[in-house]
């Protein structure tokens, strides 16, 4: 089930940024992942999003 919604926010975290010049990544570290996402104008954030 967390797969499923990994997917539909990578898909709307894709759409809303692309115009502004983001990406987006996963990355796991501890058994905690993370999304990461850096735009041009803002820098970059990172915000947990479940276990790994």
């Amino acid at each position: 089930m967390s797969r499923l919604v990994d997917r539909l926010l990578v898909r709307v975290a894709h759409k809303a940024t692309a115009d502004a010049g983001c990406s987006n990544y996963y990355y796991c570290s501890g058994g905690v992942k993370y999304l990461r996402q850096c735009c041009l104008n803002e820098g970059c954030t990172t915000v947990k999003v479940g276990k790994c």
